[in-house]
């Protein structure tokens, strides 16, 4: 079942389908499968819920080295990537699996400058990591920003107080989640990302 339709606000659905429609739609489940290198975007939020996120998914298996992007935002000294990558290396990941990319300051430059970083590695196929509403936009973002990938997963960390299915009813999560139809709206229109087609969980 493919999930490309983006959300029509004067669709006269039910509100509970529109709902469902809307979250499917900006975090798409995706099948998750065992790769090489995982890709995480860097963020200020959340970061505890995405060290442990990261962490299960190491433990399991489904990544073996780790490419970790965000630069300084705001006030801070230290970049979103360190500040993960620290985390993380005081968990016991070890630091020679990791690539840090600490100059980005938006999703696209994640994109750009992580390739860049291990352009002589022949990645083809990783698994990405970052916010749960944000899922679509990160897998576009790659489509798009790093033809090198055939296949492509996601795993959306959810460090909000609501589980997926109830995200109308925090704050934040809501606002995040209505941010993203527009902005997968805009920059499909002004070429900064790529449509995609999720069938069966599989990126296609």
């Amino acid at each position: 079942m493919s999930d490309s339709s983006h959300p029509d606000a004067d669709d006269p659905m039910n509100k509970y389908a529109k709902r469902e429609q809307i979250i499917s739609y900006v975090s798409p489940h995706v099948v998750l499968f065992p790769t090489q290198y995982a890709l995480v975007f860097g963020t200020r939020h959340g970061v505890s819920v995405f060290v442990e996120d990261i962490l299960s998914l190491y433990g399991h298996g489904y990544f073996k080295s780790l490419i970790i992007s965000g630069g300084i935002t705001g006030q801070d000294t230290l970049s979103e990537a360190g500040t993960i990558f620290q985390a993380l290396v005081k968990r016991g990941v070890p630091e020679d699996s990791i690539v840090l990319e600490d100059k980005a300051t938006n999703t696209g430059e994640n994109v750009l400058f992580s390739r860049a970083k291990v352009r002589d590695l022949g990645i083809t196929e990783i698994l990405l990591i970052g916010k749960i509403s944000s899922k679509r936009r990160y897998i576009m973002t790659v489509r798009k920003q790093w033809p090198e990938i055939q296949r492509i997963c996601c795993h959306g960390v959810n460090y909000f107080p609501r589980d997926v299915q109830h995200w109308w009813k925090d704050e934040e999560f809501r606002q995040r989640v209505i941010s993203e139809c527009r902005k997968l709206r805009s920059y499909i229109e002004k070429g900064f990302i790529s449509d995609i087609s999720i069938v069966d969980g599989v990126v296609v």
